[in-house]
């Protein structure tokens, strides 16, 4: 089984796929889509949207995981910009006909730390020590593997009912 996990944003999305066989998930690749704040929103959600696809039919998943927004209420224009993003990842996902799922930040964060309030290094972490990798340079591509390996012990954990 693929997964892609999604970690959304306009500024930056990270992606990270991951192979699992059995009970060992593996890296395949993790990276960023970087847009300019230069351009007109439009430019950046088609960006988002040309690249999103690129990596779906490059890798080719089984299984998409993304991580749901959080509420913004001190920030509501990002809170409407993030919305944005993800009715274009949504979009990408579906014209794809890949099953799909939403993962809460805090999910990601027990799945893989045990603990809902885990920081960015404990996660990060946890990730090294799942895929056997020593560094991974974008945090928006370990925020993406965090949430391809939550969807993998999700997936699994119902397999093993």
């Amino acid at each position: 089984m693929i997964i892609l996990g999604i970690d959304p944003g306009l500024t930056t999305t990270g992606f990270g796929g991951i192979r699992c066989v059995h009970t060992t998930p593996s890296l395949i690749t993790c990276g960023s889509i970087k847009t300019s704040p230069r351009e007109h929103i439009s430019r950046r959600l088609f960006q988002i949207h040309t690249d999103i696809n690129t990596v779906i039919n490059s890798l080719r998943p089984d299984l998409i995981a993304v991580e749901k927004a959080f509420s913004l209420v001190r920030y509501p224009r990002a809170g409407i910009l993030l919305g944005g993003v993800l009715g274009i990842i949504y979009l990408s996902v579906f014209n794809q006909n890949v099953p799909m799922i939403e993962l809460t930040p805090k999910e990601i964060k027990n799945a893989l730390a045990g603990y809902g309030g885990a920081g960015k290094l404990q996660i990060k972490s946890a990730i090294k020590r799942a895929l056997g990798v020593t560094n991974i340079h974008s945090s928006h591509a370990s925020d993406a593997l965090a949430v391809a390996l939550t969807a993998f012990y999700r997936e699994r954990g119902r397999r093993n009912r």
